[in-house]
């Protein structure tokens, strides 16, 4: 064979024998740390042969595109108070589903420290997660989607109890129950400083504290829509809420109630996108009437969720048309069809005109306490910008 054609063809054979990236993913059959990071080796789709829960000594950064799914399975991954769960580099796409992420405790970001990556969750639990400065369960700095997800007792020193939104990120929120997250910081629930829109639809936000917003708190000017959600029992004693820093913040067919330390909304003035209902003050866009909510409990779906009472003004009275166009598609955050009456309901749930819905099973943690530690920091270290307040 000529040398010319010799070198044509170790050439060709280097090229087709060079391994590409592995994306194999794996099934974790023992739910131990070892067992998950060997399946989450280069990434790909992991599943789950076991049931039960697996506890860190060290964060898990995600540096290749996965998808972990517990469907079918109870799966718990645990920081226990010592490391943060998932941190995720930039560029990388990481998917959970059918998850509890308890226990995280980091600088940032307890549950997922989002480095700029892209962050999709569904059908999933956060609990007892915490952060020294930001972002309880979540501090994202990239995307995250949350979908039919529960936030349970997160809290963060700096702000954002449940989850904190920095600059020139996206988020959306659909679906999902906060409840019972705190900060002595700014946003109970959720901290929002990012300069592009974020939406939150068909989601309920219960008995969150802050010392400013107790559910929420939206940054200087920065765009954030609120629709047919649910929002009662907040504390806080600057908006017991809501407290909106700037002019862009706007309510659709949402219910507020029963702040406690200051009225519902605070600030400057919210948007009324229509179909709203503020009680027992007018501080917020809408109708002040009683919506006569229920506990926060299991009405069916994926989540808790607060039911409306007989007699309850949100009954029949939000817009239709807000109800049919997306985000809400005439769904509850159940998956329950709008409307079921004359018009659909205002706020999270729709109720079922003569029945009562059938509770399914619901996302719960189950998490075995572990004594507290010192936060630990996240694996990257990044300028966090914390609310200020423009009076």
């Amino acid at each position: 064979m000529r040398p010319k054609h010799l070198i044509t063809l170790l050439f060709m054979l280097a090229l087709t024998t060079t391994p590409s990236p592995a994306h194999a993913g794996g099934v974790v059959s023992v739910c131990d740390e070892a067992h998950l990071r060997t399946a989450l080796a280069g990434g790909g789709s992991v599943t789950f042969a076991c049931n039960g829960t697996i506890t860190l000594a060290a964060t898990i950064a995600i540096a290749a595109n996965a998808t972990i799914d517990g469907s079918g399975r109870s799966v718990t991954i645990s920081g226990n108070h010592t490391v943060g769960v998932f941190y995720v580099n930039p560029g990388i796409a990481l998917n959970l589903n059918v998850l509890t992420i308890a226990n995280g405790n980091a600088g940032d970001g307890g549950g997922i420290y989002n480095d700029g990556g892209t962050v999709t969750v569904s059908d999933s639990t956060f609990s007892d997660n915490s952060a020294g400065s930001v972002g309880g369960a979540i501090s994202n700095l990239g995307t995250v989607t949350v979908s039919d997800c529960m936030f349970t007792g997160n809290s963060a020193d700096g702000g954002g109890g449940g989850l904190y939104n920095a600059y020139y990120t996206a988020l959306t929120v659909r679906n999902s129950t906060f409840s019972g997250n705190t900060t002595p910081g700014f946003g109970g629930a959720i901290s929002n400083s990012s300069f592009n829109a974020v939406t939150i639809s068909n989601s309920t936000f219960a008995d969150n504290s802050a010392q400013g917003g107790g559910a929420i708190w939206n940054g200087y000017n920065r765009v954030l829509v609120i629709i047919n959600s649910t929002l009662s029992g907040n504390s806080s004693s600057l908006g017991g809420t809501i407290y909106n820093n700037g002019n862009s913040m706007t309510l659709k067919n949402t219910i507020v109630a029963n702040s406690q330390g200051s009225g519902n909304c605070e600030g400057n003035a919210v948007t009324d996108g229509g179909g709203n209902l503020s009680f027992p003050d007018a501080t917020c866009p809408g109708v002040v009437a009683n919506p006569v909510l229920g506990p926060l409990q299991n009405n069916g779906g994926h989540t808790l969720t607060m039911a409306l009472g007989a007699g309850s003004a949100a009954i029949d009275t939000a817009i239709d048309a807000i109800c049919a166009a997306a985000p809400v598609n005439n769904l509850d955050q159940r998956g329950v069809s709008r409307p079921q009456g004359a018009h659909c309901d205002i706020g999270a749930f729709e109720v079922v005109q003569g029945a009562t819905a059938t509770p399914t099973a619901t996302q719960t943690p189950t998490v075995t306490p572990t004594p507290t530690a010192t936060p630990t920091s996240s694996p990257a270290v990044h300028a966090i910008y914390l609310p200020m307040i423009v009076r």
